[in-house]
């Protein structure tokens, strides 16, 4: 091979390589956000690893001191490294443009890809040091064992025959393992093509096109190359095999690059000029390394190695620190001069990004987008569309995922066309809700869905631009990611709603809890021959129960517990109107029918349809225990006596339902020893886990535990195995009123 050839061929492996390693490692660097990025990074970084070891080869055959050995090609001896493209290309191909359904639901896949050559590495390493400890355990067994002369002289025999032996089976290993790499890559291309079918957004198919057509080239040049080498006929020069190997791996890492430059792939156009920032700042480096560092510290090692050590760590601790603000710097200087208008779009829509972020409305967020995208893009009309959940548009932009082209959302919504004249890929297939012409807001030009766990939640059009020109994929690629933005925007309004929405409810809350608690009586009377006690345990929902008791007489008492329907302020309100009928009603205050029927009225004239009420009112004789009592279909109250408890069974309609409804009055006594006990439904309905009532059969086995309880004991056991039922919470108000008469 010629010099000049040589040099020519290894400066072109060597630029090949550094950009597509450098182009991997940015890659890794900026965008490993997921998987098919990683796949990507992946495959350009072992791409590159290949040609650097041809120019690294080619470079040092003509520079190899004396009795220096050389692989005669280093591609082929070390391709246990740059093999893992091939398992790499195989997880891009399962995870782009959307994952494939076997790795949704195994993601261990992932991971197993790369195990036969994890493997493959290991053998390759070790291989031959455990070929050395297999012929070094014979030496040690004779040597122990002083045998003779020709028995040494077998041994050797042995070792000749045992290194032949290995030496074949790794040879058969590294051509066959080609194999395994060939299967790899018709996988990737099987599942690459497949990726088109039912594929809707014309940019993911022009991308998807652009890297098959690489690695078709790729997998189509290795294949062949490693034929030839396991073939082992002179077919063609070891140089020419060399060079189809390297085009394999040059091939795929050229199509992702021109993906990422003219087509957007992955959304990291921007990514190779960032590879070409930190590959300026790194050569920058090297350069002052050559000319300025690498004198002096020759010059200073004369004096002593160690003072040489001290520089050059000291030289590295400099670019460790001075690396990141250089790159930043050249990064906004080549921005500045080489890409302004690029700049100027980037950064006006960052600004429009940062602004989308503040917006606190949905009004706020319309104006930020009209205004930023009309002086962006010059765009004629925006609008910002909220999807129902009906929205045909809505579920078909949520398939494409992506902004689209009225023209092409269109096409996607035609039937399928079968090319017979000329072999053509197929066109992507009809999505599954057609949007017809006609359904399509008028004069837009451009839709971009806002898309949430793959559910278009809204979407962006875009009118034409008023000078008529079409969007550039720029800037459809800008907006793009200003979709996500806006969905986390979006987000960020309807958690803020909820918030405001949650502050006000606690205000509420609060003020409905003091109306209730102000309802409440404060020491429970004190009654000849008899004991009362009442009390009322709060929920996380405040309602309308509350109990008062109505002192009439030195020798009757009264007692009212009520609970009306509804929750928060409107339910307490409610309750404070017929606690003050109950209390201004003076001349009712001994009939209990009469106190219902005002009760009635009220409720009725002053309500409506929905807001009603139940209530018990009782009326006790304190030397005789006999109760005249009216109920407006509350809970029915037990009577315990005599170490069993009853319920009342008599009840009218609810209170606020008919204007002329004429309650009843009931009566019953209560013995000596006994008790009246009067509740709410948040007791007999609270729940437990498992959905079960407490209901009224377990609050009777309660009452009719321990007869010689006092009335606040009974009310403290009934609570405690309500909350205990419910698991520690009771779901409603529970209110508990207990009258006791003393025993004879």
């Amino acid at each position: 091979m010629s010099g000049p050839y040589t040099v020519v061929l290894s400066v072109l492996y060597l630029v090949c390589g550094v950009v597509t390693f450098l182009l991997g490692l940015t890659f890794l660097r900026v965008a490993r956000s997921n998987t098919p990025t990683r796949a990507a990074a992946l495959m350009l970084f072992f791409a590159g690893v290949g040609p650097l070891l041809s120019a690294s080869g080619l470079m040092l055959q003509h520079s190899l001191r004396e009795g220096a050995v050389l692989y005669t090609s280093m591609v082929e001896n070390f391709e246990y490294l740059w093999e893992f493209y091939f398992p790499s290309l195989l997880l891009f191909a399962l995870s782009f443009p959307r994952e494939n359904r076997v790795l949704r639901r195994f993601p261990v896949i992932g991971v197993v890809v790369f195990l036969p050559y994890l493997l493959h590495l290991a053998a390759i390493m070790f291989g031959d040091r455990m070929l050395e400890e297999m012929l070094r355990l014979p030496r040690s067994l004779t040597r122990g064992h002083e045998l003779v002369a020709s028995r040494e002289l077998s041994l050797d025999g042995f070792d000749a025959v045992v290194g032949a032996v290995v030496r074949l089976l790794e040879r058969v290993h590294r051509d066959f393992f080609a194999l395994v790499n060939i299967v790899y890559s018709l996988l990737a291309l099987d599942l690459l093509w497949r990726s088109q079918i039912g594929l809707v957004n014309p940019r993911l198919v022009r991308q998807l096109r652009t890297v098959g057509l690489g690695v078709t080239v790729s997998v189509a040049c290795y294949t062949f190359a490693k034929v030839v080498l396991m073939t082992h006929a002179a077919l063609l020069p070891q140089n020419i095999i060399l060079a189809l190997l390297n085009l394999s791996l040059i091939a795929s890492g050229g199509a992702i690059a021109y993906a990422v430059i003219r087509q957007q792939f992955l959304g990291v156009r921007h990514v190779l000029r960032r590879a070409l920032f930190y590959g300026t700042v790194a050569v920058v480096f090297a350069f002052l390394y050559l000319v300025a560092i690498r004198p002096i510290t020759t010059f200073v090692s004369q004096y002593g190695s160690a003072s040489r050590d001290v520089f050059e760590a000291g030289f590295v601790v400099m670019v460790v620190l001075a690396f990141q603000p250089m790159r930043e710097r050249a990064e906004d200087i080549l921005e500045r001069v080489l890409l302004r208008g690029q700049g100027d779009l980037s950064r006006r829509f960052r600004v429009m990004g940062d602004a989308v972020a503040a917006a606190t409305t949905r009004d706020v967020l319309e104006d930020v987008l009209g205004k930023g995208l009309r002086d962006t893009l010059d765009a004629g009309e925006t609008r910002l569309v909220v999807a129902e959940g009906d929205d045909a548009l809505a579920v078909a932009l949520a398939e494409i995922s992506e902004p689209v082209r009225r023209r092409d959302l269109l096409r996607a919504s035609e039937p399928p066309k079968r090319h017979r004249l000329r072999r053509a890929p197929p066109p992507p297939a009809a999505i599954h809700v057609p949007v017809p012409a006609d359904a399509l807001p008028p004069r837009v030009e451009l839709f971009v869905p806002v898309v949430q766990e793959r559910r278009c939640t809204a979407y962006l059009t875009l009118t034409e631009k008023v000078y008529g020109l079409p969007y550039a994929a720029e800037e459809i690629g800008h907006l793009a990611v200003l979709s996500t933005q806006v969905g986390a925007a979006l987000q960020n309004i309807r958690l803020l709603a909820e918030s405001v929405e949650a502050k006000l409810f606690e205000e509420e809350l609060k003020i409905a809890r003091k109306i209730q608690t102000q309802m409440l009586p404060g020491e429970p009377p004190v009654l000849e021959g008899f004991e009362v006690f009442g009390v009322t345990v709060p929920s996380r929902q405040v309602g309308g129960d509350y109990y008062d008791f109505v002192d009439i007489d030195a020798h009757r008492f009264g007692l009212v517990v009520p609970l009306v329907s509804g929750k928060g302020i409107p339910a307490s309100i409610l309750s404070a109107s017929l606690q003050a009928t109950v209390h201004a009603s003076a001349d009712a205050r001994t009939s209990p029918a009469e106190m219902m029927n005002r009760l009635n009225r009220l409720l009725y004239r002053n309500t409506s349809a929905a807001e009603f009420a139940t209530a018990f009112y009782a009326v006790v004789e304190l030397q005789t225990g006999r109760v005249r009592y009216a109920n407006a279909g509350h809970d029915f109250p037990f009577v315990v006596a005599n170490g069993g408890a009853s319920q009342l069974p008599e009840s009218g309609l609810v209170l606020g339902c008919v204007e002329d409804y004429q309650y009843l009055e009931n009566s019953c006594e209560i013995p000596a020893g006994g008790a009246l006990v009067v509740f709410t439904d948040g007791v007999t309905d609270s729940e437990s886990r498992s959905g079960a009532y407490y209901g009224a059969g377990r609050l009777q086995t309660v009452l009719e535990t321990d007869k010689t309880a006092t009335a606040r004991e009974v009310c403290r056991r009934v609570i405690e195995d309500v909350r205990r039922f419910g698991d520690g919470e009771n779901q409603d108000d529970l209110t508990l009123v207990v009258l006791k008469r003393a025993a004879a």
